[in-house]
């Protein structure tokens, strides 16, 4: 049934008015001009860069939004790191980057990092957040995939295009089972744009296994076989291999993991075979970091490479993610813009914010002394005058805790609450569909119904909860406006 909003009738100043279609521009106006207003008062930070840890940046900076007395707009565009760093860079432009900070899953390359101390600009990068890349695939006939990396080389480079190879069905027997009649053609997805998950796997690749993959291919965008499949950001990339059969891409793992995709388990450098999620859980992550870095965030990170490194459990292929800030941010227009940029930096080291990164996003935070390294690289940046100190409360602090530059924890938004409450939820995938099954059999049982007639009731309980929010909506809306004309 065609279902339209409600004509609403009200009265008020000596007017008699129709509420119809005319709503969907009334609330678009009103939008339009609160988020005008609010982004020209708010105190902003822009940032943009890696898409891998952007889940993670936009929590957190939604906490600081929630948690702040003054107006605040915090955005992050997850981009790529390529993106992120040339907009960091401006092309050396000694005032001022495109962003406020960047980020990337990659160190400023020696290169850009000499010509900014030639000019005088001193840039600082910030280890933020440890993650592992993997690869993922649809294959048919598999319940897990095991390759080392020269098989991937070979893979990639297209020297290998069928699942069945005799080289892969050595490492997999199952796959040997294979109806001969069956397509098992592979399928190479990989990222269009410049990617620090294409730098890594390319440099791992090339690192693990040289003799399959030359110095050539190496690099955050590379030419890639004609037969293979392009895939934009680690969104696309999900999409490349969910929406067809046979595909094997790479992506972050904390994003490939929490898509449910198919991971496959990667023979290390001590030879053991295993997935990133085993790594994690052995602290391979974490092993991969010990003695990679140096000892200041002012250095030269050029030379840090977290790749193939040994270990029983240690993951192949793990990223550091950093982000960039010029020293001196006299060059601010906005005093309390960058002293709260130097906030959402302190965020990052405070367990109060960045834990749910590790939690919920599958990343491994940092040991205590690259925290510590970081805290005095951000006591380092030099603050226009007048900026004002933000602090963060998270212990009640009476009268100094309600201050316009305080980040209290004692600020909460409902959205926030409810969010965590679904993030601890202790039940798995698995569980809550055991339990629906339960459910369905339980009702099936007693009310006799076929599945025709079950799938009836789901879509008439599905139409009649949309018309029910849909009246709700046209109704409160018009009425809310009569309120309002009457006072």
């Amino acid at each position: 049934p065609q279902i339209r909003p409600p004509r609403i009738f009200c009265t008020g100043a000596g007017q008699r008015t129709m509420f119809g279609t005319s709503f969907y521009r009334t609330v678009a106006t009103i939008a339009l001009l609160v988020s005008t207003a609010n982004a020209n008062e708010a105190v902003g930070v822009h940032g943009s860069g890696t898409t891998n840890p952007s889940k993670c940046y936009w929590a957190i900076m939604e906490q600081i939004e929630a948690r702040t007395k003054a107006d605040t707009h915090l955005t992050y565009r997850a981009v790529g790191s390529t993106t992120g760093i040339a907009e960091f860079v401006n092309d050396y432009d000694t005032t001022e980057p495109v962003n406020d900070f960047g980020s990337g899953d990659l160190p400023l390359n020696n290169t850009v990092w000499t010509r900014f101390n030639s000019t005088g600009v001193k840039v600082l990068q910030f280890p933020v957040l440890l993650g592992a890349v993997s690869f993922f695939h649809s294959v048919k006939y598999v319940d897990k995939l095991d390759l080392n990396a020269c098989l991937l080389a070979r893979i990639f480079r297209r020297d290998i295009k069928e699942w069945t190879h005799p080289d892969i069905v050595a490492f997999n027997p199952e796959l040997a089972d294979v109806p001969v009649d069956e397509d098992m053609s592979i399928i190479v997805a990989h990222r269009v744009r410049g990617s620090s998950s294409t730098s890594s796997i390319t440099n791992y690749l090339n690192v693990a296994c040289p003799d399959e993959w030359s110095d050539d291919l190496v690099g955050s965008r590379i030419t890639w076989p004609d037969d293979t499949k392009g895939c934009e950001g680690s969104g696309g990339m999900t999409d490349c291999i969910n929406n067809d059969p046979n595909v094997i891409g790479y992506i972050d793992a904390g994003h490939g993991i929490a898509e449910g995709l198919s991971e496959i388990e990667l023979e290390n450098k001590d030879g053991t075979l295993l997935s990133s999620q085993e790594a994690s859980a052995r602290g391979g992550i974490a092993a991969a970091e010990q003695g990679a870095l140096p000892d200041s965030v002012e250095a030269d990170f050029s030379g840090v490479s977290l790749l193939n490194r040994p270990g029983e459990y240690t993951w192949p292929i793990v990223l550091m993610t950093y982000v960039y800030v010029r020293q001196d941010m006299t060059y601010f227009d906005d005093a309390a813009e960058a002293s709260l940029t130097v906030a959402f930096l302190e965020a990052l080291y405070n367990d109060d914010y960045i834990q749910q990164c590790a939690d919920n996003y599958g990343f491994t935070l940092p040991t205590s002394d690259v925290r510590d390294m970081a805290e005095e690289g951000i006591k380092s940046l030099i603050l226009p005058d007048g900026a004002p100190k933000w602090t963060f409360e998270s212990s009640t602090d009476p009268i100094d805790g309600h201050g316009e530059y305080v980040i209290s924890g004692k600020r909460q938004r409902i959205s926030d609450i409810e969010r965590d409450s679904l993030m601890s939820s202790s039940a798995t995938k698995e569980e809550l569909e055991q339990e629906i099954a339960a459910l369905k059999a339980e009702l099936n049982d007693k009310a006799g119904m076929t599945d025709k007639q079950e799938r009836q009731l789901m879509a008439a309980l599905v139409l009649s909860c949309m018309c029910f929010v849909y009246l709700i909506i046209f109704s409160i809306f018009p009425l809310l406006r009569c309120f309002s004309r009457k006072e």
